[in-house]
């Protein structure tokens, strides 16, 4: 998480100068641990369960390789690369592509063998991949939110306190034990979604176009009437979680590493940072000492 140029201060100070540790020092021992790192049981236990959850986040990189595959430096400023998560409650595994597309998922080689369910924020790309896929209604919720407090669509709130609702009937179900919604409660969900999709609906074909809100508006129903399966999959199938939280958690370390240290200054230090968190988030995940965990990279 730290600077490499910081570390090489900490261990000079610490020590009163008597060990000196180069930059290129450190960045070999960061290289050598993450040679070490075995993911190939951390991807099998993901493709093994029920659930992957899937995001990715941008981070700055001084180096990276371009659209042929050949390393390029920046000389001015820096580029913009994406570190992937796919992860479970046990594991996970992340990856490093230069560019935000279907191609780097494929590269990745495990949503592209896996038969379960992908839970992903609304990225198009994630859409050609597992069974079903669960569309992360926090994030839904909380642009309904913005949209009844910025636009004052007041049918937004009606959406919004809906899925909210139900999300609270399922954490109620499965706090009881049960693994199902009861299919005439089910039935009548999915008949208030659609009573509630016809209202705005309504409500569009009585608003002037380009007057407040309409835009909004008529994307937030088109986008609820082509993916209503999938935001629907929580409720209909109770091993479809609600949110994505459990990738966006697992990706916020990226954003913490880059107040603290900046930028990555080189396209081996992104894969390399990919390896071993994904080592050690697993291994924290699994209730392991990561100083151990940490140490058997080093050995």
């Amino acid at each position: 998480m730290a600077a490499i140029k910081r570390l090489t201060q900490f261990f000079h100070e610490f020590t009163h100068g008597l060990i000196p540790i180069s930059k290129a020092t450190i960045a070999g021992f960061i290289h050598s641990a993450a040679n070490n790192v075995d993911l190939t049981d951390n991807v099998q236990d993901l493709l093994n369960g029920r659930v992957i959850n899937a995001d990715e986040t941008p981070v700055k990189t001084s180096e990276r390789p371009n659209k042929k595959g050949v390393l390029e430096t920046s000389e001015r400023t820096t580029f913009n690369a994406y570190i992937r998560t796919y992860s479970n409650k046990t594991t996970t595994v992340l990856t490093a592509a230069p560019f935000k597309t279907e191609e780097s998922v494929n590269a990745d080689n495990i949503l592209t063998q896996f038969h379960g369910i992908a839970a992903q924020d609304h990225e198009s790309k994630f859409y050609n991949f597992g069974n079903d896929n669960a569309t992360c209604c926090a994030h839904l919720t909380r642009e309904l939110k913005g949209m009844a407090t910025l636009q004052l669509l007041s049918w937004a709130e009606d959406v919004r306190r809906f899925f909210l609702d139900m999300n609270g009937h399922k954490n109620n179900d499965v706090h009881g034990g049960a693994t199902a919604c009861e299919l005439a409660l089910l039935c009548s969900f999915e008949n208030k979604y659609d009573e509630l999709l016809q209202n705005g609906k309504a409500q569009l074909a009585i608003m002037p176009p380009k007057s407040f809100g309409y835009d909004e508006l008529r994307k937030m129903t088109n986008r609820l009437e082509k993916y209503k399966d999938n935001y629907l999959l929580f409720i209909r199938d109770y091993n479809a979680p609600f949110t994505n939280n459990q990738a966006e958690r697992d990706l916020r370390h990226c954003k913490t590493k880059q107040k603290i240290s900046g930028c990555f200054r080189t396209w081996q230090g992104v894969l390399d940072y990919c390896k071993l968190r994904s080592a050690l988030d697993t291994a924290k995940k699994r209730g392991r000492n990561l100083f151990h965990a940490l140490l058997s990279l080093c050995l």
